[in-house]
């Protein structure tokens, strides 16, 4: 087993709330970045498009008296820098499990938000015996025919032009690098911040703390792999996936979100087998801040209580 390096330098308080100490562990692509705490049966949290395992925070804290937690930052995403090759959501579901292989978890429970729940699906799909239970929060899918074909049409056009454009991104992500501490500033700034959380919560916290530095992570998150992440989101081996998994399901959705809306969520419980749905009400695309007791106590029963 390969013994992960910690980063002292990288525990963080903000406001109230103090993170988790950051590790890497070095896989065959290059180091990944994750959060851990607590003791039992292995649970691992994947975050969203523009995310990392900060806004994990809270669920690390609140699961670590009877789950030994993990969060990873994806590539591209807080402290993981971006892989070589295209960032699609099949190939970050091979890195995940290259991850718990390299930890030596055999088996674990497995939670996905958003982008981080379609990849969770692959795994899911691909690894059935690796995963005891599964939690999908804030995806959707297509909702008629007519949405999956203008996706699917999306996805094949977009995929195309990448192959074009990647070598001259992949030139232009030095120079990102350098102009990120001005992405920083504006991020930083109480009315750029204001104007991009209602996009993904309902309600603003109340401290702008948490608020400004959730933004400025998300305008840090690697251009091309931000991209990449979007455009595999379309792609047709989704519903396939999705049909494979066989591990008890619970998805969570919320009545506010509008990137993922709940109208999505209903046709996606239809491809899975073993499969429960729940909606959070008076909640945006990220239930476990805005609405963190019911988001975990609806975690904790579905993977705690009902062993």
């Amino acid at each position: 087993m390969t013994i992960p390096m910690q980063a002292p330098n990288m525990v963080a308080t903000s406001g109230t709330l103090t993170f988790a100490p950051v590790q890497t562990i070095p896989l065959r692509n290059g180091p990944v970045a994750y959060r851990q705490s607590g003791t039992g049966f292995p649970l691992v949290l994947l975050h969203g498009w523009g995310g990392s395992s900060r806004y994990w925070q809270d669920t690390l804290h609140r699961f670590a008296d009877v789950r030994q937690v993990y969060a990873l930052d994806l590539p591209g995403h807080g402290e993981t820098p971006p892989l070589t090759d295209v960032a699609s959501t099949e190939r970050l579901a091979e890195l995940v499990i290259e991850f718990t292989d390299t930890l030596g978890l055999e088996q674990f429970d497995l939670n996905g938000h958003s982008l981080g729940a379609a990849v969770a699906v692959y795994i899911a799909a691909s690894h059935p015996q690796r995963i005891r239970r599964l939690v999908l929060t804030s995806l959707g899918i297509f909702r008629s025919q007519i949405e999956q074909l203008l996706l699917t049409q999306t996805y094949f056009q977009m995929s195309m032009s990448m192959m074009g454009w990647r070598p001259w991104l992949l030139l232009w992500r030095p120079w990102f690098k350098l102009w990120q501490p001005w992405f920083d500033w504006i991020g930083s700034q109480p009315a750029v911040y204001r104007a991009i959380a209602p996009y993904f919560l309902h309600q603003m916290p109340a401290n702008e703390q948490l608020l400004r530095e959730g933004v400025v992570e998300f305008l840090r998150t690697d251009r091309l792999t931000s991209l990449e992440n979007a455009i595999s989101a379309g792609s047709p081996a989704f519903v396939p996936a999705l049909r494979k998994v066989t591990a008890p399901t619970l998805l969570i959705g919320a009545d506010h979100d509008q990137l993922m809306p709940s109208s999505g969520v209903l046709p996606l419980a239809q491809y899975i087998q073993n499969c429960r749905r729940v909606e959070i009400v008076d909640c945006g695309h990220v239930p476990m801040i805005e609405q963190a007791e019911e988001y975990h106590r609806l975690l904790r029963e579905f993977l705690v209580n009902e062993q």
